[in-house]
């Protein structure tokens, strides 16, 4: 069987897929993962082969929701008011709308030129070339589904929690109330021309996929009208070699800081806040591994005593010898720590819009997208807390980190969340799932055709 992960070019992107991806391999398929020349290195050096499906210089290295896209955000915005979405349905919509649309804007522009999609157009000519039988892709590398669908392959997304599926079902669900509004689906607007060139339906299997992997627990996923293939997620990062002061482990408890690969790559403001929480972790007596860079700390006027700051280490790593893990709310981050049973801290701003955040070209604030759902999720089993930074306070801080790493209640809390990681079968087992679903044999006579 041939198996192509597409996906948008972000180690962010990446990461989570491959275990699944080696468990292909291992199987005995044909793997390669598929996408702008920008994730080359990154999928290399995790030992899957590369498929660059445009040259740099037609395609500009992409730079994610923070480009401004001005026109297309507005169309969107007067869809967002045109629907007027209860108060509970915003906060996702937003994300889907401000953040995910975007990012696919950077390969499949809103309402855009077919003749100008260098990438997709890559994506397709592979995989007519190729042949797959089952393409795995990233919701914001939406072109991936038209493409398949092009070649007639199976094709699943890979995602969890399911914004875009559930933003997509609720749009359906208010359009098509008796009297509702007439407007534009900006999921589809968002793939039609690719569609349309290419002679794919803008239907919901192109727009959702055939199935949906989703590699998150249960308690943070919404009901999505797609079938449900469930991974356990296993954390993953480049290999890096063991730093001489990871063990043995400290006498005091170890706590590490981390605030995000992706923010960092895109926020070029809004880190005042770090200089607060070292202050606070400084007056603490613990160890403190922060992986930060020059920019985190630009505000920041002295590093305390016991704050030891790493440009990176792989969490995978860090967390086995961790007490407690502080971060900004990424999914990543949050599975990295429950896979070690470690208790949580997730910075928010919970007095700051969701929709707010400081991206290179995009509006200056600091909240990470996701943060809110992330302190649900860790916060539902007893196994974290919100650190709430729009009023920081140096006391407060120390005093939830202190609770943290002494109230025995969230040690049992993250053995829960553990607990329900487990629950979702690992890739190895999902591999005969897929080999199931994905039917490899409509192409048995790929052989002989090429030899014909």
């Amino acid at each position: 069987m041939r198996v192509a992960f597409a996906l948008w070019p972000n180690p962010v992107h990446l990461y989570p897929m491959v275990p699944l991806a080696w468990a292909l391999r291992a199987a005995g398929h044909e793997v390669y993962v598929v996408s702008h020349p920008a994730l080359a290195t990154m999928a290399t050096n995790s030992g899957l082969p590369f498929v660059p499906v445009c040259d740099e210089a037609a395609m500009p290295v992409p730079m994610g929701p923070g480009n401004a896209y001005t026109e297309e955000r507005a169309k969107v915005e007067l869809i967002t008011a045109a629907l007027d979405l209860p108060e509970a349905a915003r906060e996702r919509w937003n994300i889907f709308s401000q953040f995910l649309l975007p990012s696919m804007w950077d390969f499949n522009p809103y309402q855009g030129d077919a003749a100008n999609l260098p990438a997709m157009d890559g994506l397709v000519e592979f995989f007519r070339g190729w042949r797959p039988d089952l393409v795995i892709w990233d919701p914001c590398f939406a072109g991936a589904g038209v493409a398949a669908r092009a070649v007639g392959a199976r094709h699943a997304r890979y995602t969890g929690p399911d914004f875009v599926g559930w933003c997509l079902d609720t749009f359906e669900e208010i359009t098509g109330r008796p009297g509702a509004p007439a407007v534009d689906n900006p999921l589809a607007e968002t793939i039609r021309p690719m569609a349309e060139k290419y002679g794919v339906p803008v239907d919901r299997e192109t727009m959702l996929g055939q199935w949906t992997l989703n590699p998150m627990p249960a308690a943070i996923n919404w009901p999505v009208d797609t079938t449900m293939v469930p991974v356990r997620w296993i954390p993953h990062a480049n290999a890096e070699i063991i730093p001489d002061w990871l063990y043995p482990l400290p006498d005091r408890p170890r706590v590490a800081l981390s605030l995000g690969l992706s923010m960092r790559s895109y926020m070029t403001t809004g880190w005042e806040y770090v200089e607060v929480l070292l202050e606070a972790l400084g007056g603490l007596d613990i160890e403190v591994i922060a992986t930060l860079n020059e920019k985190q700390l630009s505000a920041v006027p002295r590093v305390p005593d016991n704050v030891r700051v790493v440009d990176y280490v792989p969490l995978d790593q860090l967390m086995p010898t961790c007490s407690a893990l502080i971060h900004h709310g990424g999914f990543g981050t949050t599975i990295a720590a429950a896979t070690s049973r470690v208790p949580q801290l997730v910075v928010d701003f919970l007095e700051e819009d969701v929709t707010a955040v400081a991206l290179d070209g995009g509006v200056a604030a600091t909240r990470y997208v996701v943060a809110p759902t992330t302190v649900g999720f860790v916060s539902g089993p007893g196994a974290g807390d919100v650190i709430d930074l729009s009023r920081p306070s140096v006391e407060k801080i120390r005093a939830q980190v202190t609770r943290v790493l002494t109230d025995e209640s969230f040690r049992h809390g993250a053995d829960r969340l553990y607990g329900d990681l487990l629950t979702a079968p690992s890739p190895t087992d999902v591999v005969a799932q897929l080999e199931k679903l994905a039917q490899p044999s409509r192409f048995s006579s790929r052989a002989t055709d090429r030899a014909a």
